[in-house]
């Protein structure tokens, strides 16, 4: 008993101190949730002998990652000098201290007096940085202080108080640059922020955003304009631990289209989105000239030559345009810029100057080589999605040369199956496996499919391949093919693709959603009650083309949201409408009652798809009702025809 007794308290004794020579280490706590913390500001916490921290700034959960026996001072408790006392006793015994400080330190740390005294007094010490409550405001409202096409500077600053504010940084100067603008400890004079920001020219509309606590559990988030932004802070008491957050990402995306693209998600740093155009670029003084030959020849086209050879073809139109830049450089930009290239020049000079931004052929542009002579158009990159064989052969058509095409489907006149689905309008799922599938098509081995919805006559494209056709999930498994493609609304069952790893599926969209809910009903309801009416009955959401529900209620916000979140096609029809569809299996009263006819849900599936057949009857979740049906018609519902 006493044994076990002395392991405890062996286990509960303080750790021993480091044998090196002590040192100070200022470190970042974050904003205040304990995840916030970086790994390294935790382990130092952890191996600490003293640690210094910032009274109620510093979440107390934080501080329980010191080790027993550490020694804990709350400096709001303390003086400057006491605090450089202790610091200066730890050290000089070989301990560790870290000095802990909300946010990152070194915005509004107060670390600087901290530093001379150390470097005065010769204490070694570092600075490890923390998460800002800046940013973690930022994540509270979901915005991008930084966002292309309103503002790409932030500035962090606040009102002059108690500490002096440099006259070139008084916040109506500040404000006047339009940018992101956080303020620190104003809160407290919040109506003279509102008066400084109108001195700038604000308007009274101007979004703004107070965050109390930011990441604490108790945090507050007030939204309003200039104009009641100083009554809301006042009526909430708020006056420490908040920041004042303007900028134009709280107003939102400046268009309807979203938010301005980044060049980050372009391939080449500096350039725009891809557009619908064709680069011709060429290097030589002859392949400068069949490049102006095709240039005039091939619609939506710009000719890229060396300055020197251009001459009189450079029409000042913005389609020929001249460079003295490297050939890597024009590849790689116009690689990033547009949909396919021609380059007038060797293979090798393309491969090589192309190599550093290639990332697949579901993503990359078609890339053609083209000789100078306008004799051979080879397909060098992405024949199919990027649709390189097909730009290869029209440059062989207006050159009257001839198209070099080395795609085994296409030699072998097969389906092109990285483009099938965009063909026949389905969605892709396991694309993973796309190249398997195309190796055992191409390569003469097995191939079973699968399709019980959507157009058949890409089938006929098969006629050279060895294809089984498979009209059972059943008979797939049995036929143990090589690989596989499914086109279907219906689950593919696990045991098929356990069976069939080299499985493919596509999804036409052919299932006509009908909705009835009642009033106010949220967007969250609405998509929950339909994927689980879809999962129920073994269907495929990504088979959705068609949501439909009676005019009354095509306008209720929850339903709109919901169809705007998964993108799927809203069509309404009139009570007149609904009422020529009888024999309803489920016919509702309630609907009756309120809005005239037999029922919503059900009607409008048939309706929507066409047919007289439901694949699921009406189905209620809560406030939803919900009906599936299956057409073959719904681009001419989409068309409004």
């Amino acid at each position: 008993m006493g044994t076990n007794k002395a392991a405890e308290l062996s286990d509960r004794a303080p750790a021993p101190t480091l044998a090196s020579a002590g040192r100070v280490h200022f470190v970042g706590a974050g904003p205040g949730d304990p995840e916030l913390l970086t790994l390294k500001a935790r382990r130092l916490i952890g191996e600490a002998d003293v640690i210094i921290y910032a009274g109620s700034l510093i979440n107390p959960n934080v501080l329980a990652h010191a080790r027993p026996g550490a020694r804990l001072h709350n400096s709001v408790h303390l003086s400057l000098e006491a605090q450089i006392a202790l610091m200066e006793e730890a050290v000089n015994g070989g301990q560790t201290v870290v000095r802990l400080h909300s946010g990152d330190p070194s915005v509004y740390g107060a670390i600087a007096e901290q530093m001379w005294q150390l470097r005065r007094l010769g204490i070694a010490y570092d600075l490890l940085p923390g998460v800002s409550s800046a940013s973690a405001a930022a994540a509270t409202l979901g915005i991008e202080y930084t966002a292309p096409g309103s503002t790409q500077t932030l500035i962090l600053s606040r009102l002059a108080g108690r500490t002096a504010v440099p006259q070139s940084e008084n916040l109506r100067d500040l404000a006047a640059h339009r940018s992101s603008l956080v303020l620190f400890l104003s809160a407290g004079m919040v109506e003279a922020v509102v008066a400084e920001l109108r001195l700038a020219g604000y308007a009274d509309d101007t979004p703004v955003a107070v965050v109390e606590r930011a990441s604490w559990p108790d945090e507050r988030v007030l939204r309003g304009t200039l104009a009641d932004i100083a009554d809301q802070v006042q009526a909430a008491e708020i006056t420490h631990q908040a920041l004042i957050i303007i900028s134009p990402a709280l107003a939102g995306p400046a268009t309807d289209n979203g938010p301005t693209r980044s060049h980050l998600y372009s391939r080449t740093s500096g350039m725009t989105e891809r557009d619908g155009s064709f680069a011709i670029i060429a290097l030589t003084r002859r392949g400068t000239e069949t490049g102006a030959t095709l240039h005039s020849r091939l619609p939506n086209s710009i000719l890229y030559a060396p300055a020197r050879f251009l001459g009189r073809t450079d029409g000042g139109d913005g389609t020929t345009v001249g460079f003295e830049v490297s050939a890597r450089q024009v590849l790689q930009e116009a690689f990033a810029k547009h949909r396919g290239l021609v380059c007038i020049m060797a293979a090798g000079i393309v491969v090589r100057g192309l190599a550093a931004v290639l990332e697949s052929k579901y993503d990359d542009p078609g890339v053609v080589v083209l000789d100078e002579l306008g004799r051979h158009a080879v397909s060098l990159l992405a024949g199919h999605r990027g649709r390189a064989n097909d730009l290869a052969r029209l440059v062989a058509a207006l050159m009257a040369g001839e198209a070099v095409i080395t795609t085994a489907s296409d030699l072998q006149e097969l389906p092109t199956l990285e483009t099938l689905g965009a063909e026949c309008g389905w969605r892709l799922e396991r694309a993973w496996t796309m190249n398997s599938v195309i190796s055992a098509m191409v390569n003469g081995e097995t191939l079973a499919i699968y399709q019980d919805a959507g157009d058949e006559c890409w089938l006929a494209r098969l006629a050279s391949a060895q294809v089984s056709r498979c009209h059972s999930w059943q008979d797939l498994v049995a036929a143990r093919p090589k690989a596989a493609i499914v086109v279907s609304h219906r689950h593919c069952p696990n045991e098929v693709l356990a069976a069939i790893p080299n499985t493919i599926i596509y999804r036409p969209p052919c299932l006509v959603v009908g909705i009835g809910c009642n009033r106010g009903t949220g967007a969250d309801e609405i998509i929950a009650a339909v994927k689980t009416a879809l999962a129920e009955a073994g269907l495929a959401e990504a088979s959705v083309a068609l949501v439909a529900t009676i005019d009354a209620k095509a306008a209720e916000f929850g339903l709109v949201e919901a169809c705007r979140r998964q993108g799927w096609l809203l069509h309404s029809f009139t009570s007149e409408q609904i009422a020529a569809i009888g024999n309803l299996p489920n016919p509702s009263p309630y609907a009756e009652r309120a809005l005239g006819v037999k029922g919503v849900a059900e009607p409008c599936a048939l309706l929507g798809a066409r047919t007289n057949v439901l694949l699921v009857e009406k189905r209620k979740c809560g406030n939803v009702t919900v009906a599936v049906a299956r057409g073959d018609r719904l681009q001419e519902i989409g068309d409004g025809r």
